[in-house]
């Protein structure tokens, strides 16, 4: 009897490291695609010249698909960045790997133009040191900030030099690696994320003759590396305003949730190259550079960047039903860089979400429907860029679904529908979807098992 209990408990132990080592084997695998992000390109955004570029939507899959709620989202089994505050309501340790599929439409005057681009999105990790308290955890991840990608092509024809075209474009990627951590005392939640803000920006300007016997081509090309560290904020503070004692289903309990996260407006660093030169354009041997006019590199600066703020409430359950608003502002209005691609106002979005699982619980296999989280929410707000001194309005709606495996992993799909431009017709207006894919697999790894 006891040869048979010490094979079992061996064969245990050995089960556990062999578990313990493809876990790692995939944490690696994660990390080493997270690496090859936006390799397959990014959506094409005539407003990403401004700013720091188009910035990327803070939030993960599942709460993207209740229209974006952030501050007062805190849920045990999906990760929520956007206020570090919420990681100490998870129950397990969590891996998120998102993707993105994305494609726009781009109107203006009597043109348009159309694109779609697919890509890696987030990667996270929260650990969940002692499930039996569940008050502290800590998560990592790297996830992208910002993007730029666009072209404009502009025809010219002057009565000297003859005709000539103005190409402005934009290229590039900026990321944030974070670590962040939350505590939980009796309902109240504080977290903080420290993170570090990488990336490179490439802006070129190009002015090119048809006929170069009267004037070279011209270009100026600038380039921005950013790297800098980051910091945000958050409370949470959640309380049962409803419990049926004579029900022993847990599901009919009423929580309120109120959260509030932020971050300072702080200098980051970057180091800019700035060049100008005149070339020609050999049908052999491609562009020849003619003489460089001016030529900078790798100089310092500093990058004014904006501090943000979002409140919001949210009532009801995670095992039967959720529904919340949320507000979020940036001040991008003291915005500045030494790109002066400034001249933003302060950007505002409210955005409402809803999410209802009919029986969490459910173990019939037949039923599986009942144990799927459906969500939908809406948002409308005013975005940082401006046309005419007037700035964009933004809307949109979201739609998605949490399909569970086995209570250790769940699917998270989510659809955002939405436009952003002005109502005068000189404006550029951009219609666009974004379908999010979330893997997330939740864990018990730090717990000692003692049966098989």
């Amino acid at each position: 009897m006891k040869k048979t209990v010490s094979s079992r408990l061996k064969r245990r132990d050995e089960t556990s490291w062999q578990l313990a080592v493809s876990r790692m084997i995939a944490l690696a695998i994660c990390l080493s695609i997270f690496n090859i992000q936006y390799s397959i390109g990014q959506a094409s955004s005539p407003y990403s010249r401004f700013g720091l570029g188009y910035v990327s939507s803070p939030v993960f899959s599942a709460n993207k698909a209740m229209g974006g709620l952030a501050a007062p989202y805190a849920s045990g089994i999906n990760i929520n960045y956007a206020n570090p505050a919420s990681y100490a309501s998870l129950t397990r340790t969590t891996i998120e790997i998102g993707m993105n599929a994305e494609g726009s439409k781009i109107r203006t005057g009597d043109s348009t133009y159309t694109g779609t681009s697919a890509n890696i999105n987030h990667f996270a990790l929260a650990f969940v040191p002692n499930i039996k308290h569940n008050n502290f955890a800590v998560s990592i991840g790297l996830l992208p900030y910002s993007y730029a990608n666009y072209t404009f092509i502009q025809d010219f024809n002057d009565s000297a030099l003859g005709p000539f075209r103005q190409v402005y474009s934009g290229k590039g990627s900026l990321y944030q690696a974070y670590i962040g951590g939350a505590y939980k005392v009796k309902g109240f939640s504080v977290g903080a994320n420290l993170g570090f803000l990488f990336g490179k920006l490439d802006y070129q300007k190009t002015i090119t003759f048809s006929d170069t016997l009267f004037a070279y081509s011209t270009r100026n090309i600038t380039s921005m590396n950013v790297k800098s560290f980051v910091y945000s904020l958050g409370v949470q503070y959640q309380h049962l305003i409803y419990h049926n004692s004579n029900d022993p289903d847990s599901r009919t309990d009423i929580f309120v949730t109120t959260g509030l996260y932020g971050s300072g407006g702080m200098k980051m660093q970057a180091k800019v190259s700035n060049y100008w030169d005149r070339f020609t354009v050999d049908p052999t041997f491609g562009v020849l550079t003619v003489d460089t006019l001016q030529a900078n590199f790798n100089q310092k600066q500093s990058i004014n960047l904006p501090f943000n703020l979002g409140a919001g409430v949210m009532f009801g359950n995670e095992r039967f039903w959720m529904i919340g608003t949320d507000f979020k502002f940036m001040n991008w209005a003291n915005y500045s860089s030494p790109l002066n691609n400034g001249g933003l106002g302060n950007s505002w979005r409210l955005s409402f979400g809803a999410q209802i699982t009919p029986k969490f619980d459910e173990v019939d296999k037949k039923k599986y429907l009942s144990r799927v989280q459906y969500r939908a929410g809406a948002y409308y707000g005013k975005s940082e860029i401006k046309y005419n001194d007037k700035q964009l309005n933004e809307v949109g709606g979201t739609i998605g679904f949490g399909f569970p495996f086995k209570n250790v992993a769940h699917l998270n799909l989510t659809g955002d529908f939405g436009s952003r431009g002005s109502s005068e017709k000189t404006a550029i207006n951009e219609t666009y979807y974004r379908f999010t894919f979330g893997f997330v697999l939740n864990d018990i790894w730090f717990i000692k098992r003692k049966f098989d």
